[in-house]
């Protein structure tokens, strides 16, 4: 660690090198939507990251992981460039809950680190993270965190005139191509709003080969396409059209949405090594005429449907009733050349409602209820998913006293899992989790949280029942009916000072009994891989730490980092988790310019996993500058530059089930014009 310190020293130099450029923003103290109770950032119990304004923009990108991936505690689970799932403190999947406008998603993507999420962050217009379990309100699949993707489909504020925005960008590593606009008006009463995005890729380029040494295919002659990670280019537009009624207690608005989206899956996981080479010399030679027909696609589309609404009551202990309902219709299919080998079809309705009440001046607090059934099925010869009948349902409550400098906040909430698969015995799980805070304004510049959670987590369908080969992940998948829901029990402690010091830091402790994850079990079966979901005790801890020290005015040095560390109770590591980081960062903002230069050191994952590939540390440097253009009668124009990976830097990502065969993109300058009036 100390070598990790001394070159993240060094990088400095670097940083200071830039000093003439002009660099980053303060963050925008914003409402955070994730608390019912509509808190700013540095009031909640619960560790949060808020993108909005201009900084999204900025960080924006085609996945939502990779828009997130610098925020402190949260990297990206990578399967190429047309998938990134936001992984909070070493946890994704089943455990950290992406959502649209506070409802799920209705996609398939925890079921495989394949299948990508549907929402759109160049679409955004805020994103809110949640670090830690928020099961309490959002249920079973945010054990782990919670990512909620706002837009205004449904507009939940009266609109008076036209408002909108174009925007255009163009990324040099992969000929990335995006148009992103919305329009949208109103009368006061009225509201409408259409948003629209069009992306086109080609195939990543990166530095050096894309196979790690450990793993390419000896066959002689064979020779790797180096500077390529073949079969990466990607395709995909979204639009979406809704509209809200206002009047004085409230709104209600309807909103529908259509995405559809074709990526492709790295292939260098799909070389398998034939241990009689000789005698089928004329089968392989076949095999690499044909090889690239085989590549394997996802070729996604969804269709959603959304209800929203609030009624605010007057003159009564019950202050706010809000609700949601939305019903999607998701399918892909995973192509093998032209051949189906797999159809994944989600068909979900979900349902929430949640009432805001106050007691007294101190007291006040919120109920609610959550309804989810879903109708998901895996076709086709390849298929390791049986079809099943799902519904979820939970109560909740949350409560909030205020006394002098103290906040304190408990609550509690029961939920019910029904999992029914063809051909399976029906599996029911009854989960109860419940939580305590307690905020304390040292001063009124500091504060100091400390939060206990105790979240239960219910087996996803396919930890239960997945059995068979799964072609896009080229693994063997064996489930578990036998699975018992996890017990998450956390412990967080948090601080916060705001002086002539920007300091943040975070301490966590999760211990989970019952862990499920999916272990590489060093067999194979149709010469796969064989990954079996099994359970057992794990701990999970670590650390987000940032101090920033403002100086001349505009500018701000800053030094970050975060670690987790996630090991088995019978000895071994949890597999696939991001290793320390640590970085340092120079910025300047000031009504025009905003930017930063950041450079960031991750160390080597020391601890990967049984049976799991190890990957080297790097360093990696990123700047982002933009400059606002006031144009005159409510018309601005934002320049932004991305320079990602500056260094071109080999990098593996230790979450990614294929760091041995797709490393991250390499250099890459992205450069985007927003015109909004």
């Amino acid at each position: 660690m100390f070598a990790l310190k001394k070159r993240a020293l060094r990088l400095s130099i670097i940083a200071a090198g830039f000093a003439s450029l002009p660099l980053h923003a303060a963050i925008e103290e914003v409402i955070v939507t994730a608390s019912p109770f509509d808190k700013t950032g540095d009031t909640l119990t619960q560790p949060a990251s808020v993108l909005t304004g201009d900084e999204l923009r900025r960080q924006a990108s085609a996945t939502l992981g990779d828009a997130l991936k610098q925020e402190p505690g949260i990297t990206s689970a990578s399967f190429g460039p047309g998938v990134g799932a936001p992984v909070i403190r070493g946890q994704s999947a089943n455990r950290v809950k992406v959502m649209q406008d506070h409802l799920g998603t209705g996609d398939v993507a925890n079921s495989s680190p394949d299948h990508a999420n549907t929402v759109e962050p160049l679409l955004a217009e805020r994103i809110e993270v949640l670090r830690g379990p928020a099961v309490l309100r959002y249920g079973n699949d945010a054990i782990g965190g919670v990512v909620n993707v706002i837009d205004n489909r449904i507009p939940s504020a009266p609109i008076d005139g036209i408002e909108g925005a174009g925007e255009v960008r163009y990324q040099s590593v992969n000929e990335q191509q995006a148009g992103v606009a919305f329009l949208q008006g109103g009368n006061g009463t009225w509201a409408w709003h259409v948003n629209g995005l069009a992306l086109g890729a080609d195939e990543m380029r990166i530095p050096g080969e894309a196979h790690h040494p450990s793993v390419h295919d000896e066959e002689e002659g064979e020779e790797e396409i180096s500077g390529l990670v073949e079969n990466t280019d990607m395709e995909s537009s979204n639009y979406s059209l809704g509209g809200s009624f206002h009047y004085d207690q409230g709104f209600i608005g309807l909103a529908f949405s259509q995405a559809d989206n074709n990526y492709g899956i790295p292939p260098g996981a799909h070389v398998h090594h034939d241990e009689h080479e000789e005698e089928h010399e004329e089968e392989e030679e076949h095999h690499e005429e044909e090889h690239g027909e085989e590549f394997i696609r996802i070729d996604m589309q969804q269709t959603r449907y959304d209800l929203k609404g609030e009624h605010r009551m007057q003159d009564s202990w019950a202050e706010k009733l809000t609700y949601r309902l939305g019903y999607t219709d998701y399918e892909h299919a995973e192509l093998e050349g032209d051949e189906i080998g797999t159809r994944f079809i989600n068909k979900a309705w979900e349902g929430r409602a949640e009432l805001v009440h106050r007691t007294s001046e101190q007291m006040r607090g919120a109920v609610g209820l959550q309804y989810q059934t879903r109708d998901y099925s895996a076709l086709g010869e390849e298929a390791f998913i049986p079809k099943s009948d799902i519904s979820n349902a939970g109560l909740f409550a949350l409560q909030e006293y205020t006394t002098g400098d103290w906040v304190l906040e408990l609550g509690l909430r029961g939920e019910w899992a029904e999992v029914a698969p063809q051909g399976h015995i029906e599996r029911d799980f009854s989960t109860l989790s419940a939580s305590g805070a307690a905020h304390w304004h040292l001063s009124d510049a500091s504060h100091l949280t400390f939060g206990i959670a105790r979240a239960q987590r219910a087996p996803a369908v396919e930890e239960l029942f997945a059995n068979g080969p799964h072609l896009a992940e080229q693994n063997y998948i064996r489930g578990n009916e036998n699975l018992d829901p996890e017990t998450s029990n956390n412990f967080e402690l948090a601080y916060h000072y705001e002086g002539p010091l920007h300091v943040q830091v975070n301490l966590f402790n999760n211990q989970i009994s019952d862990f499920i994850y999916k272990a590489n079990t060093g067999e194979e079966e149709d010469e796969l891989p064989v990954y079996q979901y099994t359970q057992e005790d794990a701990r999970f801890y670590g650390a987000e730490a940032s101090v920033g020290l403002p100086f001349a005015g505009n500018w701000e040095v800053s030094l970050f980092g975060d670690s987790v560390r996630a090991k088995l109770d019978n000895g071994g590591d949890v597999p696939r988790i991001t290793p320390p980081r640590v970085g340092l960062a120079l910025a300047y903002a000031d009504e025009l310019w905003n930017a930063e230069l950041r450079t960031t050191q991750v160390d080597k994952q020391r601890h990967p996993g049984e049976e799991e590939l190890a990957v080297d540390g790097y360093t990696r440097v990123d700047l982002t500058a933009s400059r606002n253009f006031n144009l005159g009668a409510n018309q601005d124009l934002l320049v932004f530059l991305r320079g990602k990976n500056l260094t071109n830097e080999e990098i593996r990502n230790a979450t990614s089930f294929l760091r041995a065969y797709a490393p991250e993109p390499g250099r890459s300058l992205e450069l985007g014009l927003r015109f909004s009036f």
